[in-house]
């Protein structure tokens, strides 16, 4: 009887293992299943974001891969809102008159209105390559992720899933390709400072008194119309 007994009391504990084996094998199947479809979720708002820039700040996963998410989106749109900051610089109304006649007299001959606006279009540009070529580092984005609490591979997942490399060649490009079409301006400025005493503004024209001034002048305003096409 009391052999039967302890078969038994073996049976119910070899049960009771295999219920919470089980159950242990269950809730790892069920985390590591769970984990894939977080980061699946998180996988496609990467692949929009690459595909479209577009950023939805609605967080659509959970647990860990939301943190990550949640990093991962405040980055893009700190990015994107930076880069936007020189679009403001760059729609200055007074760049559109810079080189008329209106602004020859008002401004003329030593253009200190105008050679501000384009020193401060200049330094904005700067300021804001410098720190979007920041931004992109592994080195910056690893400091972000481990201040925002990330690690591992939840931290691996934020440095590898975005890389602005083909947008910030884009923004550098724009930038170079204004700053030169600005120091063109500022050459014109320079001829016309350093030769103030042989043009004036006559209606809406500028006159010179020496056709070989005419002929530097229009060569200048070339260059900054062949500078201008290259930022279109």
């Amino acid at each position: 009887m009391e052999e039967k007994n302890s078969k038994s009391k073996k049976s119910i504990i070899i049960i009771v293992v295999a219920i919470v084996v089980i159950t242990a094998i269950v809730g790892v199947v069920g985390s590591f299943i769970n984990g894939n479809v977080q980061k699946q979720i998180i996988s496609k708002e990467i692949d929009k974001i690459n595909n479209t820039s577009q950023v939805d700040k609605d967080i659509k996963s959970k647990g860990k891969y939301a943190d990550v998410e949640k990093v991962l989106k405040d980055y893009v749109l700190e990015y994107q809102s930076i880069a936007n900051e020189i679009k403001d610089q760059y729609q200055n109304e007074k760049f559109t008159t810079i080189l008329s006649a209106d602004n020859y007299k008002n401004d003329g001959p030593e253009f200190t209105e105008s050679r501000k606006l384009i020193a401060d279009a200049k330094a904005k540009g700067e300021e804001v390559k410098t720190k979007l070529n920041e931004m992109v580092t592994d080195e910056y984005k690893e400091k972000r992720a481990t201040d925002n609490g990330l690690s591992g591979k939840y931290k691996d997942l934020f440095v590898d899933s975005i890389q602005f490399e083909k947008e910030l060649e884009e923004v550098n490009s724009t930038i170079d390709n204004v700053n030169n079409y600005l120091a063109k301006i500022e050459d014109v400025f320079n001829f016309l400072n350093e030769n103030k005493d042989k043009w004036e503004v006559k209606s809406t024209r500028v006159e010179f008194n020496e056709m070989s001034l005419v002929t530097k002048y229009n060569s200048l305003i070339t260059s900054v119309n062949i500078a201008a096409q290259k930022m279109r």
